[in-house]
């Protein structure tokens, strides 16, 4: 063999040793790439497609904003009670520890449980027996609240104004109290109870179908004065802080929603979102946030809307508004539910109808800093699949309380 033909035996052999290697790296590289794309990422493009890693205004360089797991050891999952439920609240009790009360949704009785007990269990402070009770609307001293449910001969809406009475906040076995009241007006549509506790706002429909006007009242209905007038039926109220009432069409996957901020010392009103299908919104405690989740092609996204800046952060995160609630000690940070993974279809009406599930995992968003955060793999810790809604958060945001959409379950997580 001459020494020209040795030189190109190794030539050769080197440059297929090289091509082999790039296939291997390339191989590693691409599995690593499936790997990662099976995690759970909440955060997709406008047109909500569910593989992008774009995070809006956390452009793809800015993943390190994404924080993947490190507050998930610190955070506690516990079922509080099996059966359905109606509406939850935290307050304070005078012994300065935080009180979760729910309502039985069969009977209407009133249970509390506190996350610092060590009896794990959720004691009945109301023996008053209210059937079929389809919503529970607290004030935020857990002493008041607006029970609604459906008249079975007549079909129309009951809301009955209740006090606590006789109840302790001890978690020790007492004789439950009683729940006192005063039914108000049939057929209200909305009604909210203001963050000081005493008054109350409540949608009617005019009795000649034209639209609906809103008025405030006490919390027994006395005082009435309406102070909105509407060509719309059906809204969705909140009432983050006692001078701004936050209006929102009822969200479609087929309509665009309008959202409206109303100051209750002025009566003014002005539109803060609007033009937006399947628009549903959540504003903080100081109104000058809004968390708002919208429809884009057979499915949703959500961003957060800056009231004082007029501006949209672009997070475009695949969840709904519905799913979310903003903190009390921190008014800057957002918690929410978002699903693993979803399917095609008309949200969020498909999932309003039960005809869509999800399996959600908590994350918390940090308006200041721009982090995302998971703080809980659901299941990781528990056989549960949960799907949920009507996200409540302790004054302190120690402690998160919701509902599992599938069973009406209520479930605490401790985030801290």
């Amino acid at each position: 063999m001459s020494r020209k033909q040795f030189i190109l035996i190794i030539s050769a052999a080197i440059i297929i040793l090289g091509i082999i290697i790039y296939f291997l790296i390339s191989s590693s590289n691409t599995n690593q790439g499936v790997a990662t794309q099976n995690t759970s990422n909440p955060f997709g493009d406008a047109s909500g497609n569910k593989t992008s890693n774009n995070i809006g205004k956390n452009t793809a360089t800015d993943n390190s904003l994404i924080n993947n797991g490190s507050e998930k050891n610190l955070a506690q999952l516990t079922q509080i009670y099996k059966s359905p439920t109606s509406g939850t609240v935290f307050f304070v009790n005078k012994n300065n520890q935080n009180v979760l009360r729910f309502v039985d949704r069969a009977v209407g009785n009133v249970y509390e449980y506190l996350p610092s007990s060590q009896t794990g269990r959720a004691d009945r402070v109301t023996n008053t027996t209210i059937p079929k009770i389809q919503e529970a609307i607290w004030s935020n001293t857990g002493e008041n609240l607006i029970l609604r449910y459906l008249d079975n001969n007549t079909d129309n809406i009951i809301s009955f104004s209740a006090k606590i009475k006789n109840s302790s906040s001890s978690n020790a076995t007492t004789t439950p109290g009683e729940i006192t009241g005063i039914f108000l007006s049939p057929n209200i549509k909305e009604v909210v109870i203001n963050p000081k506790g005493d008054k109350i706002f409540s949608f009617v429909e005019k009795s000649d179908k034209s639209g609906s006007y809103g008025y405030i009242s006490n919390l027994d209905g006395s005082n009435k004065k309406i102070i909105f007038n509407s060509p719309v039926t059906y809204w969705n109220v909140s009432w983050p802080k006692d001078s701004t009432i936050i209006f929102t069409t009822k969200p479609s996957y087929n309509d665009a929603g309008i959202s409206y901020l109303f100051n209750t010392q002025n009566y003014s009103m002005n539109r803060i979102l609007g033009n937006i299908v399947g628009l549903s919104t959540a504003t903080n405690k100081t109104a000058d946030l809004v968390a708002y989740s919208s429809s884009a092609d057979s499915f949703f996204y959500l961003d957060i809307y800056d009231i004082k800046n007029r501006i949209s952060e672009g997070y475009k995160i695949d969840t709904l508004a519905d799913k979310c609630v903003w903190g009390n000690n921190n008014s800057k940070i957002l918690y929410c539910a978002i699903p693993d993974t979803g399917s095609p279809d008309n949200y969020p009406d498909a999932w309003y109808q039960g005809l869509e599930s999800f399996s959600d995992n908590v994350w918390k968003i940090d308006t200041e800093t721009g982090n995302v955060t998971e703080i809980y793999q659901i299941g990781s810790n528990e056989s549960a699949s949960i799907d949920a809604m009507n996200l409540t958060i302790s004054s302190d945001d120690q402690y998160l309380a919701f509902m599992n959409k599938n069973d009406l379950s209520l479930w605490l997580l401790q985030l801290k």
